[in-house]
This record gives C-alpha cells, sequence and structure tokens, in this order.
C-alpha cells in the first residue's frame, strides 16, 4: 500500500473508532501494520526537504494526508467550541501523541519565545501595555518538524498588548491551512471538494533554514518582493497579508469574509526583535485603555521607533 493509501486507510479507522485507549487500538497497530509511512518520511528528512519551490505533487500530497491525520488528533488537547469533527472520539495523551509522532520520524521543537512560525494561537489575553509584545503562558501541544520542515505548529496561549493582537480578532478569526479545529473555524483547500478530490490538496510548506522563516514556499507571489501600498483582490494591504500568511489568521486586522491566502509566500529573519506589528495601532501616550507606558522588564520597546521594519523588528 502507499504511503497516502496507508494515510487515508488510517484517518478512516479514526473517523470510526468509538471507545477508549486510541493510541493501543488504532494508532500503535496502524504503525505496526504500515512502516512505510514512517520510513518515507525519516527517508525524505534525511535526505533534506528542499525549500526551494517546486515538491512533487506525491510529496505534498503524502504530507497532505497525514497533517489531515495530525489535525484529528490535535483535538485531544483544544477546548471545545462547537467546531470539532468526531472529537469526543480522540481519546489521547501527550505521551501517546509523541510517541506516534516520534514513531514517524517528527522531532519537538521548543521556542522560548512566541512566533507564529512555531505557535498556533489557541488562548489569548490582552495586556493592559498597548505595546507588550505576546508572551507564551501554556503550551497545550508541541511543535512538530521534519528536518528543517515545519510540520505543525504548537498551540499555545499568549498574552500580548492591542499594538500586536487584538482579543476580539483572535477570539473570532478562522484558522487557514487547517483541516479542522475545536476552538474556531477551520478552512483548507479541501474543503468542499468531493471525498475523492480532497486528498489531492497539497500541503503548505514552511523552512526554518539560513536565519530565516520561509512561509509557504511553494507558492510565487512573494509578499516581501511587494511595496507597501500594493493591494490584493480582497482589499488586503501587504502589512494584512503578511499578518494573515505568518499566523495563518488575522490577529489584528478587522476583515470578514472568507480570503485566499493561499497563493502568498514570505520570508523574513529568524533573529528579529518583537516589535508591534501596526503602528496605528497603538495609542498615543496617555489615551486608550491600559496603561500608558510599558513595563520596565520590556527596555527594548525604548529602542522601537515608528520607522522600524515591523516584519525584522529592526529600526530602519
Amino acid at each position: 500500500m502507499s504511503e497516502w493509501g496507508a494515510c487515508r486507510l488510517l484517518f478512516q479507522r479514526l473517523l470510526d473508532f468509538e471507545g477508549r485507549d486510541l493510541y493501543a487500538r488504532v494508532l500503535r497497530p496502524w504503525l505496526r501494520a504500515q512502516p512505510q509511512v514512517g520510513d518515507w518520511l525519516r527517508a525524505l528528512a534525511a535526505s533534506g526537504p528542499d525549500p526551494t519551490p517546486g515538491a512533487s505533487h506525491e510529496t505534498l500530497w503524502n504530507l497532505y494526508a497525514l497533517s489531515r491525520i495530525n489535525d484529528l488528533l490535535l483535538q485531544a488537547f483544544q477546548p471545545e467550541r462547537g467546531f470539532g469533527f468526531k472529537a469526543d472520539a480522540i481519546d489521547l495523551s501527550r505521551a501517546e501523541y509523541l510517541a506516534f509522532a516520534e514513531a514517524l520520524g517528527l522531532s519537538v521543537a521548543q521556542r522560548p519565545r512566541f512566533s507564529p512560525f512555531h505557535h498556533e494561537i489557541v488562548g489569548f489575553e490582552q495586556s493592559p501595555y498597548p505595546a507588550a509584545p505576546a508572551t507564551l503562558r501554556r503550551e497545550r501541544w508541541p511543535c512538530l518538524m521534519l528536518g528543517t520542515m515545519l510540520f505543525s505548529r504548537a498551540g499555545v496561549d499568549i498574552v500580548a498588548g492591542v499594538g500586536f493582537a487584538r482579543a476580539e480578532t483572535v477570539e473570532r478569526a478562522p484558522l487557514y491551512w487547517a483541516f479542522v479545529r475545536r476552538h474556531r473555524v477551520a478552512h483548507d483547500l479541501s474543503h468542499g471538494w468531493g471525498s475523492n478530490s480532497q486528498w489531492s490538496t497539497e500541503f503548505r510548506r514552511d523552512f526554518h533554514v539560513d536565519g530565516e522563516f520561509r512561509f509557504n514556499v511553494d507558492e510565487l507571489r512573494r509578499l516581501d518582493r511587494l511595496g507597501e501600498r500594493a493591494v490584493d483582490e480582497d482589499g488586503l494591504s501587504r502589512r494584512e497579508r503578511i499578518e494573515l500568511l505568518t499566523h495563518r489568521m488575522f490577529v489584528l486586522s478587522e476583515r470578514d469574509g472568507e480570503m485566499y491566502p493561499y497563493d502568498d509566500s514570505y520570508a523574513c529573519a529568524d533573529d528579529f526583535q518583537p516589535a508591534p506589528m501596526f503602528a496605528a495601532a497603538l495609542p498615543a501616550p496617555g489615551e486608550g485603555e491600559g496603561p500608558a507606558t510599558e513595563p520596565p522588564t520590556l527596555p527594548w520597546l525604548r529602542r522601537w521607533r515608528i520607522g522600524s521594519d515591523p516584519e525584522r523588528g529592526r529600526s530602519g
């Protein structure tokens, strides 16, 4: 059986499963019966997934099939808000999830500071300090990598000021490039297609390589090469498109309706210092809600000025 067929088989078994002890009764037997999937992934990792555009359809389809299984399993660690898909049947501990991932050749990535490359926002608290950067409060599930390629972001709870994210936006924003979430609306390019056609969806490839985060490398609309005033067919500015592409959801922009961010690509340095994503979102000193001055533990904010590049976080 092909790797793609083996993944479809497991997906259906997950949908059909009822009861407890999912790892022992479904996942572990599948790993033993279908070793070709882990062998293929480990070979891909050993060869170094190529961060340049042009991966084969077969590679992208296989990775998407695995990511859809992963999305089902991640529901075990998500809050219930009515958007799940067979979520109650996903009885899985963190240790079992990690055992499954590691058996496939995936590795855990630790990132002590918030990064939209590594972290998906699940829980959110608005800081009283408007310019307070996003700070990690809790990790609900781990970030998984295949060599330098991102497979799955960690699910985290954060606290941040309104210059970085707004509670009302984060709480209602749909998540793109996702098959399902229990806690928010999810959207990917398989939705709306037939039961066979949807499995020809291509996996989004992001890489951490050569000191850069590279987002959606197989697409050719390079946002880092566009002018600041460029606007797309959805009416989104370059900044809004970068926000949507890197976070896979809006965290600050007030936008309604379904967007189509799937053709965009972007690269930025991985050593940036946090800076407010939109200067216009910050109230002037003494205005707005919360304390007007930053907490003393954030001295870098005093060095930030309006002319900085919000994507790289460096002064211009």
